[in-house]
């Protein structure tokens, strides 16, 4: 019996003994599980504010993204329109050099039309001062109705019927028709830059045999008498060959019918033209 309560004291002992030992690591265990609970919590906490943190960083991701892409395509816009108004600069760079040449040509243009019709003042002058000239050489002439005077288009064209230069039938000057180109070419002479058409027409009667050994038909006659006065112009009246043209057109250009005698008399004509030939 002793030794039964002997052995419980002395495990009673041994307990406490035990249990003072172990309190301080209980304690110690203790407060580091509130420490590790503490961790926990604030960890936890951190855990939750960088949640927050990061669902405000996706939320500013995805403006960021959406803002860029509004700005992507804007920059496409403003691409595309940088484009097209490079395409308008070009076009219209391109018309005002088309206009700039088309303004070149039209001022090339307009100083030749001002310097053709300071010529043709100039040309209706001298013209001008060439009938009078004539009219006032040739009035007797003129007056029987042998020549004729007249001024139109530019040109002066002087008419003489065929019997004042040359005798029927021939394409040689008569002495009286070289008298009478001597002083119209004295006036022609003067008016220097003109050229000078001669024309020999003819009316519509055949040619004799004689005649016509000589002309074999009225072209040649009405081309020798236009030759004929260019020969003597040059010749005799001191004129540049090179102002002298000659032509002769037959019965082709009558002036009158040829059915009545004076019709083929009006017909039968010579035609200095000055000035620019048709």
């Amino acid at each position: 019996m002793p030794s039964r309560i002997l052995l419980m004291i002395s495990c009673s002992i041994a307990v406490v003994l035990s249990a003072c030992l172990l309190k301080p690591q209980y304690t110690t265990l203790e407060a580091q599980l509130e420490d590790s609970r503490a961790q926990k919590t604030q960890t936890k906490n951190r855990l939750a504010s960088l949640e927050n943190e990061l669902s405000q960083t996706e939320r500013k991701l995805q403006l960021a993204t959406a803002e860029l892409k509004d700005l992507k395509e804007a920059n496409n816009k403003y691409t595309k329109d940088l484009k097209d108004l490079q395409s308008q600069n070009d076009y219209l760079k391109n018309i005002n050099r088309q206009m700039s040449e088309n303004i070149k040509i039209l001022e090339l243009e307009l100083n030749k039309k001002k310097s053709v019709i300071e010529l043709q003042e100039k040309v209706i002058q001298l013209l001008d001062d060439t009938k009078k000239t004539i009219e006032t050489s040739l009035k007797d002439q003129i007056a029987a109705q042998e020549i004729e005077v007249i001024e139109a288009d530019n040109q002066l064209k002087v008419i003489l019927v065929d019997k004042i230069l040359f005798d029927s039938g021939s394409a040689d000057i008569n002495p009286k028709g070289r008298e009478l180109l001597r002083v119209l070419a004295k006036s022609l002479k003067e008016n220097k830059n003109n050229p000078i058409a001669i024309e020999g027409h003819t009316d519509n009667v055949p040619l004799t045999a004689g005649l016509m050994r000589r002309f074999p038909s009225n072209w040649e006659l009405s081309t020798a008498r236009a030759a004929a006065v260019a020969r003597f112009f040059q010749e005799e009246g001191d004129i540049d060959p090179l102002r002298l043209s000659a032509r002769g057109y037959s019965f082709y250009r009558p002036v009158a019918p040829n059915d009545t005698a004076e019709g083929r008399r009006q017909n039968r004509r010579i035609e200095i033209v000055l000035g620019s030939p048709d």
